[in-house]
Parts: structure tokens; C-alpha cells; sequence
């Protein structure tokens, strides 16, 4: 039977078949699916609020970061000639709450101070500690003032934090903030609290602050973003109260009769893990799901927690109507069908076998095989397709990097794409000492080892979407950039890169090390800046690749790791572009050879996150070390780093800066300047 004559009696008996199916069961498989992209949306809206309050907690300790060291704050704490302390103690409050975006401050100072500057006790939150200031964003009168106050768990919080530093004398190893998510005075704070210093240097507190951000109406509605989560109410409750929500509920009986179905559910659980539950509320079925953030302490009477819902019923009303129209629809279609397929069968059977035909040229591996199928359907758009991937196939003899062959078969166009200048972030890798050990190894185990690192290093690169340029014997140079990044993150993957290859080296190593090979270490400079990107080379081959000052700054930093001890550098543009998410700290001013320019050199520590808190505050002694330099004031500059010497012996950057230091103490030259001149590429 011919081809023509079983596709019309498959697309009569296919069009029916599929219209019956259609009918009875696609009421499961869409309420199945949009289950699931309501689930879907519900943990995103989790994964958003737990986002953004974690950047909420992040931007208050970094504004109280700030007015703690207000020079003119610790002065105040250990002058006691000012006058009335609490009219003088207002603006500093006033100016936490601005820094730290919240609605309440509060500051709490230790027994001693309270009694030595005759302040106004208007709350204790232990023996040591006493309540002297709250100031508000808005006025709350004083029965609120009082209550919130008085709060158990706003005192045990604060007492928990400062009580360390005070039995020990000083915050040296200490946290010099905390955050948590609480239940206060029947509302829901999200509460960052810093010490207040009677000495920086020494890390000694003389009581706390703390700054309170409500998780209010307002700021539910301000974290629920564009993100594409649409239409998920929320609520915030602590125990049985409901604190806030999203809904237009004005006298919150909703919002009430929600959050009791949940917890009759075992939705709401002590852990605070997230949890689905579904429910009906005036004749409609919801999907939801509760859960706590992570920075509500488990254990806490009345733990803070969310609930996040969204109508089922409303996301399943437009498949109703379509179900309906398909049911009347169908019967059309297959008459259409059955008079369409015998002629529609032709045509197909004609343009497939000009495919076939180009498939047998491929299979000879004549690449420039080309299909010609002209229109706009389907077997225009394989036509399509087959040319597209001939022209990758023959791109794949000139490119071998992973992440330009797929841009290539992306965008083919890219081929013959003329240069452009964009800006990018560079990266140059090299072994430390690769010339000594290359001399002690055969060059079957030299070469066996260097591509398993580069193998590891590549995979690295590779997931961050970096492009690696090339292989310059133990070094690699990679850029983030368009074509590869087109959202401007390039600098923050760049960095990123480098704190998680040294990582990869580091397990790298651990194995080399029980093998009993030789162990790399290599070094790292990144800059960013605006450079050239394009194809160079013959019409045969060609070398996808980036050049300009730029590249060749990426290089001069790699270099100069040598002299500060480091193992990855930057420039102060890659600097600028990744501070909010990558820890950095400034070593130095140099010049390099090429540029008569000095260029600011930092150094990328760690993300922003869990470690970021110690690693502040133990660079902040060479932050302060550096700036003593530049002011020639040497002799301030070496007990600082004496310090910090004596937390990370090991700290390269440190024990070049007391080096430097201590020569300039012996002999100065006239014509100094805090900027260091490499004389060496």
C-alpha cells in the first residue's frame, strides 16, 4: 500500500483517536500540571522570601557595620563629659536605623556606662546590660515602646549576643553581629544587632544595637518581585497569630482562617522544613505550603513562619473552556484531515527524500551539503535545521572549545561575524615553580598530570561559562564575556572561578599527594576592561579570541602574586563589579611593566555568605595597616600587622606590607610614594 494511502487512513484514525483521548483524559494530565507548576511557583515564591530576606539581613549588617565604627560614636561612649546621654545617643540611633533600612533601633549599654553617664534606664536585659534608648521610624507611643521593650525573646537575643563578649572582655573571635527572624510584641522583626564599640581596635563592646525591619504588608508585597511568580498570597504568623499578609483582609479573618487550616494540616511543624498542604476556602480548592526561614531559631516559643497559597480552581478555569471548544472542534478537524492527507502526503514524501539525499552526502563527509526546502512549516524548518547543523559540523574542525562550539551551533552567524569591542573579564592561570618540576618528570607522567589539571580546571571554567582562549604551556587563559555572558556578571563568574579552582587544586593535590606526585600550585590574575573579540586567522582555521590592554594587565597580575605572596589578583574594575558578591581586600598600588599608570590590585577572599564576617574582621587590620602606609606612618602600620600575623601566619600580603614597613622605618626615600613598581613581567 503507498505511502499517500496509509497516511490518510492513519490521520483519519489519529485525528479520532486523539480527540476521544483528548476529551477524557486531558482533565487529569492539565490538573496534574498545573499542580505541579503551582507547587513549582509556590517553592520559587519560598526560595524569593527566603532571598530576599537574607539580602535584607546582609544590607542591615553591612549599614550597622558602618555606623559602629562612627568614629564619633566611640567617642561619645567614652567621653563622659558629654551632656544628657540620651539626647546625645539619639542621632546615633537615628542614623543605625537609616544605615540598616529599619523601622526601630534600639541601644543597649552594659551596667557600668548606664550608672558612670547617669543614663535613663528604661529597660534591663540582665544583670550587665541595660535598656537605654528605642527610637522609631514612625511614632508607636510608649505602651508599644514598652511592650516591644520587654519582649522575652527580643532579651534573650540580645543578652545571647552580648554576654560572650562581656564575660570574655572583648569580641576577639566573636561574631560582631547577629540576625534572626522573631516573634516580638505580636509582630514578626526581622532583628540585626552590632556591638557598640568603647574600642575598635581592641574589639571591646560596651553594649548593643539592634535595628527591628517588620515583615509587614508593605515588605511582603515589596519581596514578591517580577520573577514570574504570579498571583501567591502570603502570610506571616508567630504561633497562632497572624502578623501580616498580602491579602486585602482587612479585618484578617481570612488570613486567620487559613493559617488554622494549615496547622490543622501538620503543614506547620516545629522544624520549620517546608511542607505542601492543600485546602478549600469559600467553595475553592488552594494549594500551599509553610515553612520557616532559616534565620528563626528553632526552639523559639511561637516560631515565625510563612504560608504561601495560590487558587487552584482560577488556573484550571481556562482549560474548562478549552475542553469544551476541542470536544466541538474535533469532528472538523478529522473531515479536514481525511480530504488533506492524501495530498499533504505527496508533498512531505517529495521534500523528504531530498534530505535523505543530503544524509547519504554527510555520511561521505561532505559538509558543504545543503538542502533547499522552501515555506514555513514544519519540513521547512528541518530543512533548516539539517543546513544548520552541517555548518556546526564543519565549525567543529576549526573550534574546539566546548562553550564556543555551542554558541557557533546557536548562532552560527557568528562565523563571519566582524570584531567587536566589549567589555569582559580576563583570566591568566600559571603553576608556581612548573619549570623545576617539568625537569624532575618524564614526559609521559608530565604530561599525563598537567592534563588531568587541566582537565579539572577546564570543568571549572566550563560550568561558570567562561571561554577558555588557550593552552600556553602551564597556563590557561579564559574570558567571560559576550558572546558566551550576556548579563553582565562576567566579573563576579570570573572570580568566582578562581576561589572554586583553588578548591579543585586543593583535592587535586590531596590525591597527588598519597600518589606520590609533585604538587601544583598556581596563581591567578583577572582584569576586567574593554577589549577586543573576534575571529583570527585563515579561512580554514581559525582562533576565536580576545585582545587589548586588558589582557595583557590579566597577565602583568598573575605575575605579581609572586611578590605579595597571593594566589589570585584583580584589577579595581573587576573589583567594582563583583564587591556585592565576592569579599575582597585591597593590597596595593602597583605599576606594571607596560603601564606608567599604577593600577589598585585587590585580592578576592571568599563569596559573601557564611565566612564573610571573619574574614572582615580580621583584614580589616591590613585594610587599616594600608592606610597608615600610604600616610608614611609606619610605625602605626606594624603592630597591625604584627596582629594579624599572629591570627593567619601564613597571610603573604601581611608579611610583605611589615617587610616594607619595617625598610621604610631604617630609610625613607625622598621621593617615596606608596606604590610599588614590578620589574618584571
Amino acid at each position: 500500500m503507498s505511502l499517500r494511502y496509509k497516511a490518510l487512513i492513519a490521520v483519519v484514525l489519529l485525528v479520532a483517536l486523539l480527540t476521544s483521548f483528548l476529551v477524557v483524559s486531558s482533565s487529569a494530565l492539565f490538573e496534574e500540571n498545573a499542580r505541579a507548576s503551582i507547587n513549582n511557583e509556590l517553592l520559587k515564591d519560598q526560595g524569593i522570601l527566603d532571598e530576599r530576606i537574607t539580602f535584607a539581613a546582609q544590607a542591615s549588617r553591612q549599614g550597622m557595620r558602618a555606623s559602629a565604627g562612627d568614629q564619633g560614636l566611640v567617642e561619645f561612649l567614652n567621653d563622659p563629659r558629654y551632656g544628657d546621654f540620651r539626647a546625645n545617643l539619639g542621632p546615633f540611633a537615628e542614623d543605625w536605623r537609616r544605615d540598616a533600612g529599619g523601622e526601630i533601633s534600639l541601644f543597649a549599654v552594659d551596667v557600668f556606662t548606664a550608672e558612670d553617664r547617669n543614663a535613663e534606664v528604661i529597660g534591663k536585659i540582665s544583670e550587665d546590660l541595660m535598656l537605654v534608648f528605642i527610637s522609631s521610624k514612625e511614632e508607636i507611643g510608649d505602651a508599644r515602646r514598652d511592650e516591644i521593650g520587654k519582649d522575652p525573646e527580643l532579651i534573650r537575643f540580645m543578652d545571647d549576643f552580648f554576654k560572650p563578649a562581656w564575660n570574655a572582655g572583648n569580641a576577639k573571635d566573636l561574631p560582631t553581629s547577629a540576625t534572626a527572624v522573631l516573634p516580638i510584641a505580636g509582630k514578626v522583626y526581622l532583628v540585626v544587632q552590632n556591638y557598640l564599640w568603647l574600642s575598635i581596635q581592641r574589639l571591646e563592646p560596651v553594649g548593643v544595637g539592634v535595628v527591628l525591619t517588620e515583615l509587614s504588608h508593605d515588605w511582603l508585597k515589596r519581596s514578591t518581585g517580577d520573577e514570574g511568580v504570579d498571583k501567591v498570597e502570603k502570610i506571616v504568623f508567630a504561633g497562632d497569630i497572624v502578623a501580616s499578609s498580602t491579602l486585602d483582609d482587612q479585618g484578617g479573618e481570612i488570613a486567620d482562617s487559613i493559617l488554622s487550616m494549615a496547622q490543622e494540616s501538620g503543614a506547620v511543624s516545629e522544624d520549620g522544613a517546608p511542607r505542601p498542604f492543600e485546602f478549600r476556602y469559600d467553595g475553592e480548592t488552594y494549594l500551599g505550603v509553610a515553612f520557616s526561614s532559616e534565620l528563626s531559631p528553632k526552639g523559639t516559643p511561637n516560631r515565625p513562619g510563612f504560608v504561601a497559597f495560590k487558587n487552584l480552581d482560577a488556573e484550571l478555569q481556562q482549560f474548562k473552556e478549552l475542553r469544551t471548544n476541542v470536544s466541538l472542534i474535533g469532528a472538523g478537524l478529522g473531515l479536514m484531515a481525511a480530504l488533506l492527507a492524501y495530498f499533504g502526503a505527496y508533498l512531505v514524501i517529495s521534500k523528504l527524500r531530498r534530505i535523505e539525499v543530503a544524509t547519504g552526502h554527510i555520511r561521505e563527509g561532505k559538509f558543504d551539503t545543503r538542502v533547499e526546502i522552501r515555506g514555513r512549516d514544519e519540513l521547512a524548518r528541518l530543512g533548516k535545521a539539517f543546513n544548520d547543523m552541517t555548518t556546526g559540523l564543519k565549525a567543529l574542525g576549526m573550534y574546539t572549545d566546548n562553550t564556543l562550539a555551542k554558541n557557533l551551533l546557536d548562532n552560527p552567524e557568528l562565523l563571519n561575524a566582524p570584531s567587536k569591542r566589549e567589555e569582559g573579564s580576563i583570566f591568566f592561570s600559571d603553576i608556581k615553580g612548573f619549570t623545576s618540576i617539568s625537569e624532575g618528570l618524564s614526559a609521559e607522567d608530565l604530561t599525563s598530570q598537567l592534563n588531568e589539571y587541566f582537565a579539572a580546571l577546564g570543568k571549572a571554567l566550563r560550568e561558570s561559562r567562561g571561554y577558555v582562549d588557550k593552552f600556553i604551556g602551564d597556563s590557561i587563559m579564559a574570558f567571560w564575556g559576550p558572546p558566551f555572558v550576556k548579563d553582565g556578571d562576567y566579573a563576579v563568574r570570573a572570580c568566582e572561578t578562581a576561589i572554586t579552582s583553588f578548591k579543585v587544586a586543593a583535592q587535586l593535590r590531596a590525591e597527588w599527594e598519597q600518589q606520590g606526585k609533585p604538587l601544583f600550585f598556581q596563581r591567578i590574575g583577572i582584569a576586567t576592561g574593554e577589549v577586543v573579540i573576534g575571529n583570527i586567522g585563515t579561512q580554514t582555521k581559525k582562533n576565536f579570541t580576545v585582545i587589548g590592554d586588558s589582557v595583557n594587565l590579566a597577565s602583568r597580575l598573575e605575575g605579581a602574586n609572586k611578590l605579595y605572596g597571593t594566589e589570585v589578583l584583580t584589577d579595581e574594575r573587576t573589583y567594582e563589579l563583583a564587591k556585592r558578591w565576592i569579599l575582597f581586600r585591597e593590597v596595593d598600588q602597583i605599576r606594571v611593566v607596560g603601564k606608567s599608570k599604577p593600577v589598585r590590585v585587590y585580592e578576592p577572599l571568599a563569596l559573601v555568605g557564611g565566612e564573610t564576617a571573619t574574614y572582615a574582621s580580621e583584614y580589616q587590620k591590613y585594610d587599616q595597616a594600608l592606610l597608615h602606609y600610604r600616610a608614611a606612618e609606619f610605625e602605626q602600620a606594624v603592630p597591625l600587622l604584627n596582629e594579624l600575623l599572629e591570627l593567619r601566619k601564613d597571610d603573604g600580603p601581611a608579611q610583605w606590607l611589615l617587610a616594607r614597613c619595617n625598610e621604610l622605618l631604617k630609610h625613607k626615600p625622598d621621593d617615596w610614594e606608596p606604590v610599588t613598581t614590578a620589574t618584571s613581567k
